[in-house]
């Protein structure tokens, strides 16, 4: 079975960087965004890609089994108020960039508000050679595992993961 995998924040460095890789890859790319126009290299560099662009952030969490975050911080609540719904039992990888302390972004407690989806922390490291390295952490193994062979599938090398321990 195909999975199919929304990627909230396509335009965005590391949401592209994922969507792209992905794409190469036998998944459906579910990718969100107002226009079609902000999604062309992907559009062009991998036509034959099962790749949809999508505007609506409710029928994008209902249609994809995972779901990527990658949106900023002003935009980061109100995205998961729409899909939070959608996204029981699914992972949901929250791509995070270096922040100033303080941030939107670092006061949300994704836990809380996604308490039945199956959270991933997701991180991007430029290796010392220019290679992207990932370092996902979070509570269920087998989200983890999953998410480790997706990333793997598409490219990434990766820092091995933690799991987080439960409350």
């Amino acid at each position: 079975m195909v999975k199919s995998i929304a990627v909230f924040g396509v335009n965005r460095t590391y949401g592209s960087v994922l969507a792209e890789k992905l794409a190469a890859h036998p998944f459906r790319i579910l990718a969100l965004s107002d226009e079609i126009d902000h999604c062309p290299s992907l559009l062009l560099d991998y036509p034959d890609a099962d790749l949809q662009v999508l505007n609506c952030p409710a029928q994008t969490g209902w249609e994809a089994d995972i779901i990527v975050i990658n949106v900023s911080a002003e935009d980061h609540l109100k995205l998961v108020n729409s899909i939070r719904e959608f996204v029981t039992k699914k992972i949901v990888l929250n791509i995070s960039e270096f922040r100033k302390e303080g941030s939107l972004n670092d006061e949300i407690d994704l836990e809380s508000l996604l308490p039945y989806s199956r959270l991933i922390n997701l991180s991007f490291i430029e290796s010392n050679v220019g290679q992207l390295l990932f370092s996902i952490s979070g509570r269920d193994r087998d989200a983890l595992e999953e998410t480790e062979a997706i990333l793997k599938q598409a490219g990434f090398a990766n820092v091995p993961y933690e799991l987080s321990e439960s409350n």
